[in-house]
């Protein structure tokens, strides 16, 4: 039996479990709020309720504890560093306050009950999914696009408070103080810890090429997570560096393959255990090494929450170019363009109808010795493996499968971690698989998917930089020979440029870098439409606006 059936069959009979297990189903009503700050709000299917939920709603991320983040000051200032300023500065969206998010923190920011009575501060896929369009004094959110925050930025902004206080005698009085604490020494031991704790994982995750703005290495990241973190197994570390663009997620939930290598089915329950792997990805927690599995593994990872999650993402609607904002489109070029649209791009992004609210759509799966593109992403993907440890002899799907030997592919460890934390909690599966369930295509993922995905591209004028590691800055410099594209420039910036369709790649005071000619951010190939005149291009770009 090949690999793909016995996976099949795993995730069938796992399914078949839960299915059997399962008593009721549970909903969680909040009350309808003001949207967030003062941002436009694209029409994009989602009310202002379930902004709030997909804005501050947890799956189980645990950064810091919640006290701490609303308390501590910045590594160089008595400033908190929750500071909305301070976090824009990351990138990061201010919010208002709202019953999900009392006290007002940005965008993305979730609040997570552990059992021990411990509330801690983390993220939730909002935080890298979300983005902004500035032009003209306006500004608008775009729900799904991708987010232009700085993650690693935050991650040492965090670690730096916390060095800062333990070296500062007046910041670590002042947290005292503010946390009313009745043990310091504990509480200065627990600081320690928990700087410990982001020192050793950011080391872990090094990369030879910065990260910067808008940019991840989701899968160096989760794939260090299992194999390292979780399993206890210091050796396994391998450099996440490989990172790329927070993909765009309107009608990412109709695809039959998702992820920038086309590696995951789409069909259930593989979004929830995708889901699963996003939140112990950020900081989510896991018990694989006490635990045989058999029964699920204990984690910090919200089943349920992801259900509501993935249910709404599912509904959410492309952004139509925003014509109050940015103006309207000539009629004569987008006509031009949908001609050169058929011609040049159509055999690879297919067309999506947004009043077809649930319809299956088709990537298309192009090799990287076709479409040319940097390759790191991919080619780490395939030659990630590590030491199994504590997952040896286990079954690869934790109630099926194969057994792990001494060695696997990380994947296949990442998937059994994910499945397993899954299981812990049977009838939220349950009801996370009912709430996010979809028809799409059931198409199965190559085994060594070296290969990047063409995907719809309705509302991309809303999601630079582009190609997979966001080596392109605008639309046009993506139509334009690989040789004329820019070899430098800067991210962050939020401001629109509506002719070329990207944003504004001037330096600022919080801007990063983008040098194409480091390790895995290089610019070439996707030469699609690049030999056009420029008058061709300017109508192609014309068109894609319109979608």
């Amino acid at each position: 039996m090949d690999t793909r059936r016995r996976t099949i069959i795993a995730v069938s009979l796992t399914t078949l479990v839960l299915l059997a297990i399962a008593v009721t189903l549970g909903v969680r009503h909040y009350t309808d709020t003001a949207p967030d700050t003062d941002y436009q709000e694209l029409a994009q299917g989602w009310d202002n309720r379930v902004r709030e939920q997909m804005h501050h709603l947890s799956f189980g991320s645990r950064i810091l504890p919640y006290d701490w983040l609303l308390h501590l000051e910045q590594a160089d200032s008595d400033e908190p560093l929750r500071d909305n300023a301070h976090l824009a500065g990351l990138g990061f969206i201010p919010a208002r306050a709202s019953p999900l998010n009392p006290d007002g923190l940005p965008v993305g920011f979730s609040r997570d009950h552990a059992r021990d009575g411990q509330l801690w501060a983390g993220v939730n896929c909002a935080a890298c999914h979300t983005g902004v369009i500035r032009y003209n004094g306006e500004q608008a959110i775009v729900e799904g696009a991708p987010a232009l925050i700085d993650f690693s930025g935050l991650e040492a902004a965090v670690e730096a408070s916390l060095a800062a206080t333990l070296a500062d005698d007046g910041k670590f009085q002042r947290l005292v103080t503010a946390l009313a604490t009745e043990d310091p020494d504990a509480l200065r031991q627990q600081l320690q810890q928990r700087r410990d704790y982001l020192n050793w994982r950011r080391g872990i995750n090094r990369s030879d090429t910065a990260y910067g703005h808008g940019r991840l290495d989701a899968f160096g990241q989760i794939f260090n997570t299992v194999a390292v973190e979780l399993l206890e197994e210091p050796a396994n570390a391998r450099p996440a560096n490989a990172p790329v663009s927070y993909p765009f997620l309107w009608r990412a939930s109709h695809l039959d393959l998702v992820q920038w290598n086309g590696s995951a089915p789409n069909k259930a329950p593989g979004p929830l255990i995708q889901n699963v792997t996003t939140a112990l990805a950020v900081y989510g927690t896991a018990n694989l090494v006490d635990h045989s599995g058999r029964t699920g593994y204990p984690s910090s990872v919200n089943v349920s929450n992801l259900g509501t999650l993935q249910k709404h993402y599912y509904q959410l609607q492309a952004p139509r170019w925003p014509v109050s904002l940015l103006g309207a489109l000539d009629s004569d070029r987008v006509a031009r363009g949908e001609t050169l649209y058929r011609n040049n791009c159509l055999a690879c992004h297919q067309l999506s109808d947004r009043n077809q609210a649930k319809e299956s759509l088709r990537v298309t799966l192009v090799p990287l010795t076709e479409v040319g593109t940097d390759p790191r992403m991919a080619d780490n993907f395939i030659d990630a493996r590590a030491d199994t440890g504590a997952l040896q002899g286990r079954k690869q799907f934790v109630l099926a499968g194969d057994r792990f030997g001494e060695q696997a592919r990380t994947i296949d460890m990442v998937v059994h971690a994910a499945m397993g934390a899954t299981l812990r909690h049977p009838v939220e599966a349950v009801v996370a698989a009912v709430k996010d369930y979809q028809k799409v295509y059931g198409t199965q993922p190559a085994d060594e998917p070296r290969q990047y995905k063409a995907r719809p591209l309705a509302g991309v004028w809303a999601t630079a930089p582009y190609l997979h590691n966001g080596s392109v800055p605008t639309l046009f410099d993506l139509l334009t020979p690989p040789s004329e594209r820019p070899r430098q420039f800067h991210v962050g910036s939020a401001h629109f440029d509506p002719e070329r369709v990207g944003f504004d790649t001037t330096a600022g005071a919080h801007t990063s870098l983008f040098d194409t000619s480091l390790p895995g951010n290089h610019n070439g190939g996707h030469v699609y439409g690049t030999d056009l005149p420029e008058a061709d291009r300017l109508a192609l770009i014309e068109y894609l606006k319109s979608l």
